[in-house]
């Protein structure tokens, strides 16, 4: 038996080193994000990163100095007029990225951008126009829509009646806090229960510290109330989600876990818990279990940038791999958001 296992640990560890991309890409922007979320992934899946684009000719130099395989330039035209680049990775400062990708577009070159895409449903119908002229495609890296809880969660919900979300951070003073942090949680409940038009909307708090209470309906009827906060702190930020449906509700923490839990049966319209004890029947559907130092238990993982990253990567070398946070899937999103502005 050890022998075996033996085997199968050498065999898995020969697979994921000879797994390896052929292309060549290049990245724009080095910034914390990038560092922390990004390139680990890159790294962990052999993406051969030709170039580093940065504007700033002291970070050019810093990275140069740091990272000598990468060449780094602060000239976004030598990588669109590189032949050998098939994708580009963008996780710029954001008022940047709307016009990054146009130029890649215009170029054929394969794009990944981080969010926000751009900051107006103008922009995004642009961008729709000129990805269907061009001979490349767009992923947005709105990852939770890759998010292993969050697929599962998708698929469990057939015949969903409503939903409660709560999305509460700590003070954001240094930008635009509904396009570059709420956008994860509507983009979610339009990935969830498709488009949606808003029936009540109230705000409370200043620019730092802001509160939105959205009650929203999505075109299959379903209903949904909203808690967006910038009025907490970031030590204990989190995201809940609470969905209902006829027989089961279902709950989320973050995307670290999803459970399901049964409601109780009924005679003659009154539940027997009233005049019976019943145990309550819920389901793991999904948990991350940090003590297992696995691929798939990783923080990187359970967030769905790995799995966004993979599917951009696969799809620029014809491989395998679904889109689902392209430009078009956006529009509801970007909607939603213009709807709350």
């Amino acid at each position: 038996m050890e022998n075996l296992i033996n085997r199968f640990k050498r065999y898995r560890t020969i697979n994921h080193i000879q797994n390896t991309y052929k292309n060549k890409y290049a990245f724009v922007g080095m910034g914390n994000h990038s560092i922390n979320n990004l390139y680990p992934v890159l790294d962990y899946l052999h993406v051969d990163i030709k170039y580093i684009v940065t504007k700033s000719d002291s970070k050019a130099k810093a990275i140069s100095e740091n990272y000598s395989k990468y060449q780094v330039t602060t000239d976004f035209n030598q990588v669109l007029n590189d032949d050998e680049i098939s994708g580009v990775f963008i996780s710029a400062n954001p008022k940047a990225h709307f016009d990054l990708v146009k130029q890649a577009l215009t170029k054929n070159k394969n794009v990944f951008v981080e969010k926000p895409l751009c900051y107006s449903e103008k922009e995004l119908k642009e961008l729709v126009d000129l990805e269907k002229k061009s001979k490349a495609f767009v992923l947005v890296g709105q990852q939770k829509r890759y998010a292993p809880a969050y697929k599962i969660l998708k698929n469990e919900i057939k015949n969903p009646l409503n939903y409660t979300l709560k999305y509460v951070v700590g003070n954001y003073p240094e930008g635009n806090a509904l396009m570059d942090l709420f956008i994860h949680p509507l983009d979610i409940v339009v990935y969830l229960f498709g488009s949606a038009k808003v029936v009540s909307l109230q705000k409370a708090g200043s620019k730092q510290a802001q509160t939105y209470y959205v009650h929203v309906q999505h075109t299959n009827g379903v209903v949904g109330s909203i808690e967006l906060s910038t009025d907490y702190y970031w030590a204990k930020s989190y995201e809940e989600i609470f969905v209902n449906t006829a027989k089961k509700y279902y709950q989320t923490k973050n995307t670290e876990l999803l459970e399901s839990i049964s409601k109780p049966k009924s005679f003659m319209s009154v539940p027997v818990e009233k005049f019976m004890k019943q145990d309550v029947q819920k389901t793991y559907l999904f948990e991350q279990n940090n003590f297992l130092p696995t691929r798939e238990q990783n923080q990187l993982y359970v967030s769905g940038y790995f799995n966004e990253i993979k599917t951009f990567v696969d799809l620029c070398e014809n491989r395998k791999g679904q889109i689902v946070s392209g430009l078009i899937d956006l529009i509801p999103t970007y909607n939603l958001i213009s709807q709350i502005k």
